[in-house]
């Protein structure tokens, strides 16, 4: 399917107002002429059944704003389509029937007293097909999709760091240099992906839209990630659905992005606006998974950062509730290095973010995707937008894909729990969640902009830093840590005996060498209490 759009500026606003008039004149060119011939030229059975068909036709078929040419479904998972019709039409058939090629599936429902419909579709196998969905109350088609697609549908969800792409997002050069702390240039920015087979929406601004609000440049279709639409579709969603079209390249891979840029998470849960306005529209859809990266807004005090914890696992039960799915694969960026305005409390959100993979009011565990990204930011820690989102998306994608195909997933090490050496109490022994730690390795994180996600570190003989211990005062102290087979020894001379370490609790740590595993995913930082 060619991209549909040029620039946005030439072809949604330099037209606007002429294809305004012309719209607003042929509609009442054409009203005017259909009064005319009803009623000067039928008899009055004629005239009922004209009036029933116009009735019927397009501008009183109320559909979910998504529904339009260019829509990604979910492959393999049963699809429901929610609107309503003319009271008139109520009793009668209202079907959908997709065709593509060989193709065809379809699926029905009566609508109701009040017009109101849900229209189950069949579970369909991705492919590369372009399909025409003709939507019919009883034999009379009143709406037609066109190029809508089977494939994997996710939702890319978050503030800035998901949201941003720089060409859309910073366009004038005060912007990016504001966002970029002047720590890299549009030279150093990642190149936009250049595939057909990527659609995806990308929302308005607007809290006061009944329904999922849309760009004006994306009124009646989805966009694709080819040429200036790409400008439109966030970094870490695009990179993301790169890895997985090289996986599987006959699979399209769609985003409905609800991420907006500096919104705690109180405006994401059930109950809040962007919920509201962007996430409760899309029940009834299918989808393949949830990608989530926010949190910094919510680390500005230390209330709203002690209280994430509990608002972040509210907010996956929300999710999984509305799409129906208690094990929707949900995947999230533990919050890169930063060292800027207003964001102090980023520490004890990190720490939220670890505990979600074991908190209670999580309904399931499985199928939790932690990316952790302190490694990841290509020297560029004092903006608050940093450099290296193809990484994150790239592990984000790993994650995934080892999801879908029921093998181990990667992660980094994840603490388990800490205690006191028998023979020592100023050393405490950290173990880690199994399978996480094989092959526990220091190396150097690679902080320039040339970093890839096959270079982001390097080995090095450097013993591993950034551990803290407190004893019963609670006062921290520097530490060494050392590699112990599938655990870590840490010890200070400092003090007497170990009550708690911290690892690269600070808002931009110093990671001059950091533990990964045989993954080469990287420690999280954490806080543990240490056991007897």
């Amino acid at each position: 399917m060619k991209n549909k759009f040029g620039n946005r500026y030439t072809r949604a606003i330099a037209t606007f107002h002429f294809h305004k008039f012309v719209q607003r004149f042929r509609r009442t060119f054409s009203l005017t002429l259909s009064f005319i011939l009803l009623f000067a030229c039928f008899p009055a059975d004629a005239r009922e059944s004209k009036k029933t068909l116009q009735e019927n036709g397009n501008t009183t078929l109320s559909l979910p704003s998504y529904v339009m040419d260019g829509m990604v479904l979910q492959q393999n998972k049963t699809t429901t389509l929610n609107g309503s019709a003319p009271k008139s039409s109520s009793g009668k058939t209202i079907s959908v029937t997709l065709r593509g090629g060989k193709h065809k599936y379809a699926g029905s429902s009566t609508i109701g007293k009040t017009g109101k419909f849900s229209i189950k579709l069949p579970r369909i196998k991705g492919s590369l097909v372009q399909y025409t969905m003709e939507f019919a109350i009883a034999t009379t088609v009143v709406k037609t999709v066109h190029d809508a697609c089977v494939g994997e549908l996710f939702i890319a969800a978050g503030q800035s760091n998901m949201e941003i792409n720089y060409n859309d997002y910073l366009k004038s050069d005060s912007a990016f240099k504001a966002n970029t702390s002047s720590r890299y240039t549009r030279d150093n920015i990642p190149k936009n992906i250049n595939d057909q087979y990527v659609h995806f929406l990308s929302p308005a601004r607007d809290l006061n839209a009944k329904d999922y609000p849309l760009r004006d440049v994306e009124k009646d279709t989805w966009l694709t990630a080819t040429g200036d639409g790409a400008n439109y579709l966030g970094y870490i969603p695009q990179f993301f659905a790169q890895q997985l079209r090289k996986k599987y390249p006959n699979i399209p891979v769609g985003f409905i992005q609800t991420a907006w840029g500096g919104t705690m998470i109180s405006h994401h849960i059930k109950g809040g606006d962007i919920y509201k306005n962007r996430i409760a529209p899309l029940q009834g859809l299918a989808v393949a998974g949830v990608l989530w990266y926010q949190g910094e807004d919510d680390s500005g005090t230390m209330d709203s950062a002690l209280r994430y914890n509990i608002s972040f696992a509210t907010l996956i039960n929300d999710y999984r509730d509305l799409f129906n799915d208690e094990t929707l694969p949900f995947f999230y960026v533990q919050l890169a290095r930063y060292d800027g305005y207003g964001y102090i409390y980023n520490t004890i959100v990190r720490n939220a973010q670890l505990s979600i993979l074991d908190s209670s009011v999580i309904a399931s565990h499985k199928n939790l995707g932690m990316t952790v990204s302190i490694d990841t930011d290509k020297g560029t820690s004092k903006a608050i937008h940093p450099l290296g989102k193809e990484i994150v998306a790239q592990r984000m994608a790993n994650q995934w894909i080892a999801m879908n195909e029921h093998t181990t997933v990667p992660s980094g090490p994840l603490p388990k729990e800490a205690h006191l050496d028998p023979k020592d109490q100023s050393t405490a022994i950290v173990t880690f969640k199994t399978g996480t730690n094989v092959k526990l390795q220091a190396k150097r994180p690679n902080y320039t902009t040339n970093a890839t996600f096959d270079t982001i570190a390097s080995a090095t003989n450097t013993p591993p830093s950034g551990f803290q211990v407190a004893d019963g005062d609670g006062v921290m102290h520097n530490a060494t840590a050392t590699i112990a087979g599938d655990a870590l020894r840490v010890h200070s001379n400092e003090v007497n005996r170990i009550t708690q370490i911290q690892y690269l609790w600070k808002s931009n740590p110093d990671c001059s060498s950091i533990i990964y595993n045989s993954s080469y995913l990287p420690l999280s930082p954490f806080t543990l209490n240490v056991n007897r």
